[in-house]
């Protein structure tokens, strides 16, 4: 579900503003790629957990090589039922945008840890809701 949702935002936002966004193809490319200005580009992020979000480890470190994409920046974030708990379909839960800086990802404390979280006063300052289920 996670990666259809982020195919599908980017790919319709696409379409919805042609010439302003396009789908990121490099690797330098944030998910949706803003054609003539790279800072508006915006990262997705998705998740099957009820509220909260997370990312590779890596996002939690300063970029660290031209040709990456950087961590900092637009985000929009996507919470969605998990499929083995959902009755029927899966539905999206919640959905926010803002702008997140790479020191707002907490890495795990394990250097073998793969994860980063995000802590709660980014979800209370720097993501705005847009929608949530009722």
């Amino acid at each position: 579900m996670s990666f259809f949702l982020h195919e599908l935002v980017a790919h319709y936002l696409s379409l919805r503003h042609p010439g302003v966004y396009k789908v990121g193809t490099d690797k330098a490319d944030k998910d949706i790629q803003h054609v003539s200005d790279a800072q508006y580009s915006i990262e997705i992020k998705a998740s099957s957990h009820k509220s909260q979000i997370f990312a590779n480890r890596s996002y939690a470190q300063p970029q660290s090589s031209a040709g990456k994409k950087g961590k900092s920046g637009y985000y929009i974030t996507i919470n969605f039922e998990n499929f083995k708990t959902a009755k029927g379909r899966p539905k999206i839960l919640l959905i926010r945008f803002g702008y997140l800086d790479h020191t707002d990802w907490i890495a795990q404390k394990s250097e073998t840890g793969q994860q980063a979280r995000l802590g709660p006063d980014v979800y209370a300052h720097k993501l705005r809701q847009i929608y949530k289920a009722p």
